[in-house]
């Protein structure tokens, strides 16, 4: 005989409300229990909150948005994006600023002692502080075209289906997490967290490439070279001249009274310049989201968003699963975490049930989740996906191209799997 799910009945509305074993009972209804940490504290005072994290990220956005549509549009020239440039551009002619006045008092005042002193200072500061690109860590490990032709070619597709170049290298991570981020003069790197491209389903990852390329597509402030450069160098200045740095040295007293004043002006160029950057984000992450949808389909752009909502739970299963095979090292019955910890982190996740899923979508709005600060809150990005309506994938993961993938990805995974087993 048929096992028949248990059924509460909601004390709230009177509805039925089916009972999945380990996850809250809530009421689809009337929504009673949805979230009970909210309800145990109280929902009194949290509308002029949510009124608050609205203004300040991406409500404006999401209306203009969702009247005007995402398809076919890309982030506009604002006045950040151009008062980000200018300031960039700034920062690169201060430092040649430097090299020509050093360089000016050489050859103006030769013979004068001081005057020279003065301006091969000038130039050796200029060396230190000079503009500087970002660089890609040496000891993290990195894969390239030959190490991974067949993921390679599949970005590239993806890439070409939003409009934009591919990458140059793949930073593989264990985070729950994914991101793209530029070094050198135009190279680009895809950082890809295990943690999340091991719980995606094919079309998923297709989204999700499709939403971090969507990025260089979008031509998004932080990934030009200007300003790329610009914030790399201005971290480069405060590391050297943070009168910290000069501890301990006979010149500390010195040294740290004279670049106490620039030290200061290039933490506070600094932070002027990342808030600047980062006001066009909420834009620019509804149009990635549309080109995820534009290149993977509009209803897998939006599975991935509420994949997104769980990351909580994923982090939590894969720091339960690390410590269930430290704690079991000796026995030879705990299965070996480089082979099993990210299908078994897929498998959890593709455990929990509908109703669940559902529930976070709910608890989604209530608490105006968001993936970080830089991102506008899921549940908007989430209705904008279904305003854009159904689309056809450019792009499609077959099944045979992701093994190829996953075989060429194995071998950073099992070396993951252990690291994380021995930091533990």
């Amino acid at each position: 005989m048929a096992e028949h799910m248990a059924v509460h009945v909601c004390p709230q509305c009177g509805a039925d409300m089916p009972v999945d074993e380990g996850y809250p009972v809530w009421c689809a209804g009337c929504d009673w229990n949805v979230a009970p940490e909210l309800f145990v504290y109280g929902l009194g005072g949290t509308a002029e909150r949510r009124r608050e994290l609205a203004g300040r990220h991406g409500t404006a956005t999401f209306e203009e948005l969702a009247r005007e549509g995402t398809q076919g549009r890309r982030a506009r020239l604002t006045p950040s994006y151009v008062l980000a440039c200018a300031l960039a551009l700034l920062v690169h002619a201060l430092s040649f600023a430097l090299l020509g006045v050093g360089v000016w008092l050489l050859v103006r005042s030769w013979g004068n002692p001081f005057a020279m002193v003065f301006g091969v200072l000038m130039v050796l500061l200029f060396l230190v502080l000079r503009p500087r690109f970002p660089k890609l860590d040496e000891s993290v490990p990195r894969l390239g075209r030959v190490d991974a032709p067949r993921l390679f070619k599949f970005v590239d597709s993806v890439a070409a289906g939003t409009g934009t170049r591919s990458i140059d290298a793949i930073v593989v991570e264990p985070y729950v997490n994914a991101g793209v981020t530029t070094y050198g003069l135009r190279r680009r790197v895809l950082h890809l967290g295990l943690g999340l491209w091991a719980v995606l389903t094919p079309q998923q990852k297709v989204a999700l490439l499709g939403h971090e390329l969507g990025h260089f597509a979008n031509g998004d402030t932080r990934y030009t070279s200007v300003v790329a450069s610009a914030l790399y160098t201005l971290r480069v200045w405060v590391l050297v001249l943070a009168p910290e740095s000069w501890k301990g040295r006979l010149t500390h007293l010195l040294v740290a009274g004279l670049l106490r004043i620039p030290y200061y002006a290039a933490r506070s160029t600094l932070t002027l310049l990342e808030k600047i950057t980062l006001r066009g984000f909420p834009r620019r992450e509804y149009l990635a989201d549309d080109l995820a949808a534009e290149v993977a389909s509009t209803e897998a752009a939006r599975d991935l968003m509420e994949t997104l909502l769980h990351v909580e739970r994923i982090d939590g299963e894969l720091r339960r699963l690390t410590d269930e095979a430290t704690a079991g090292a000796d026995r030879p019955d705990t299965p070996r975490l480089d082979e099993t910890l990210w299908p078994r982190l897929a498998d959890h996740l593709a455990s929990v049930p509908a109703r669940e899923r559902e529930r976070q979508r709910r608890v989604s709005a209530l608490r105006w989740h968001q993936q970080d600060a830089t991102h506008p809150p899921t549940h908007l990005r989430i209705e904008l996906l279904d305003r854009r309506g159904p689309s056809t994938a450019k792009v499609v993961l077959d099944e045979r191209t992701e093994r190829a993938m996953e075989r060429e990805l194995r071998s950073s995974a099992k070396r993951l799997a252990r690291a994380i087993a021995q930091d533990r």
